[in-house]
């Protein structure tokens, strides 16, 4: 390659091979900062997180990983996750079936790619070859619009659950509070907001659920 020029902002925190990895790598003008959400920023508004399986796991288990969804989505263009290691290695009492769950939500529902590594040096190639095709400045009438408030990225994840329309959203956020709390909501809770019937606040509980108690 010719004339390659690539630079990464870095989040303080990460270090180690990943980082070294990345600096041997032809044209990387590396950076470190404090981000405030995020782990990589690379060109034109995308955003890597990098997870091991297990951190990935746990956040869906402890559910997290929707906060964290949403504020990634609500600050950059376009979000990438990095998980290494194993996802579907027993570990939490979760099935493989939730990790599925989750998977295609961020990938189907949020528009979140997740790329799988098997180690820290596969994690360094993946950021940069990420950060390559990021420089590639697409056709602006392709480019999906991205949420450009956290209201508006915290309305986009909650209208990602079953039955929820974008109005629903809305009115969830304002009588329940945070995406949190919406998810943390049982079923009655979430049924007295307006245009929300029962049905479909038993379906959203059971959604959220799933997998949070051992079977």
């Amino acid at each position: 390659m010719e004339n390659v020029h690539l630079p990464i902002r870095a989040d303080r925190r990460e270090q180690g091979k990943i980082i070294q990895r990345i600096e041997r790598l032809e044209g990387v003008e590396l950076e470190f900062t404090d981000l405030d959400v995020g782990d990589y920023l690379l060109p034109n508004g995308v955003v890597v997180e990098r997870k091991s399986a297990t951190d990935m796991v746990l956040s869906v288990v402890d559910k997290s990983l929707w906060e964290n969804a949403a504020k990634l989505k609500a600050n950059y263009q376009q979000v990438v996750y990095i998980v290494e290691g194993d996802l579907y290695e027993p570990r939490f009492h979760q099935q493989a079936l939730d990790i599925h769950r989750a998977l295609a939500h961020l990938t189907i529902a949020l528009g979140i790619s997740v790329l799988p590594s098997s180690d820290a040096d596969n994690s360094g190639m993946l950021i940069y070859l990420l950060g390559l095709n990021a420089q590639i400045e697409p056709d602006p009438s392709d480019r999906p619009t991205k949420p450009d408030t956290r209201r508006k990225a915290a309305e986009f994840i909650v209208s990602g659950l079953p039955g929820v329309e974008a109005d629903q959203a809305r009115d969830l956020l304002r009588d329940i509070g945070s995406v949190r709390d919406i998810i943390n909501a049982d079923a009655a809770t979430l049924a007295q907001t307006d245009g929300l019937d029962e049905e479909r606040a038993q379906r959203i509980e059971s959604v959220v659920t799933y997998g949070s108690r051992t079977t």
